[in-house]
């Protein structure tokens, strides 16, 4: 019998895109890919600053400060822009919602969505996690894999659903991708990641909040903490 957890399974296609997503190096990227990723990184920082003013931070920050705090003997990571520790998948949830909370960052039209809002924030608790916040080059790779197969991920997820859902659904994927590269997780436990993430990421009506309008919004922030989470199950096996 075959052992589901180290058993990849995977196609030709899972293939690529897992070995894409844990060997791209920054060496390996066109420089003014790197220079627009660099820019990417300082505008969503800066739409972070500012939507850290908002009263759905604050709610948010309470929220993962109470409720998603790591647990005893857990490595704790800091709010972007707060400082306050929580668990990774936490400072993911309050992250992507501090962006969210402004509509002022990244979309691409094809997924009329978002990439960044919740990649951003899980990469910075990912690496903080595992002592690697230091790292630039890491960093940066991991954004632009992440824009990547989440690009692609919202393109194929739209595909496979008639309503216009949030982003949160197919971020959650890309997340658990590049929050697995960051663990160094096998290929078998990076798939499951994923497959996880696909699975719980929230489909939310997006048309909903568009018509009434709320600071529900696009979901980033729970893809961002679906897709962490599910990275976290994986590595637990």
């Amino acid at each position: 019998m075959t052992d589901p957890v180290t058993d990849t399974g995977l196609n030709k296609q899972a293939a690529q895109i897992i070995s894409f997503l844990q060997e791209i190096k920054l060496s390996d990227i066109p420089p003014e890919v790197v220079t627009h990723a660099r820019y990417l990184m300082l505008d969503l920082l800066g739409v972070a600053a500012a939507g850290r003013q908002t009263r759905t931070a604050d709610i948010i920050i309470d929220y993962a400060l109470s409720c998603v705090a790591a647990g005893h003997n857990s490595p704790s990571v800091p709010i972007l822009f707060d400082g306050r520790l929580a668990s990774t998948a936490g400072a993911a949830l309050a992250g992507g919602m501090m962006i969210d909370a402004i509509d002022a960052h990244d979309g691409y039209k094809p997924t009329k969505g978002h990439v960044g809002c919740a990649l951003l924030p899980s990469i910075l608790a990912a690496l903080a996690k595992t002592g690697q916040l230091e790292d630039m080059d890491g960093l940066l790779a991991a954004l632009v894999a992440g824009y990547e197969v989440g690009s692609r991920c919202g393109v194929a997820l739209h595909r496979t659903a008639a309503d216009y859902h949030t982003s949160g659904a197919w971020m959650a994927v890309a997340v658990a991708g590049v929050v697995s590269r960051i663990y160094g997780l096998d290929a078998a436990r990076c798939w499951h990641a994923m497959g996880i993430a696909e699975y719980h990421g929230p489909r939310s009506q997006m048309m909903r909040v568009i018509d009434y309008t709320t600071m529900l919004k696009d979901g980033s922030g729970w893809g961002a903490m679906a897709g962490v989470s599910a990275a976290e199950m994986a590595a637990l096996g």
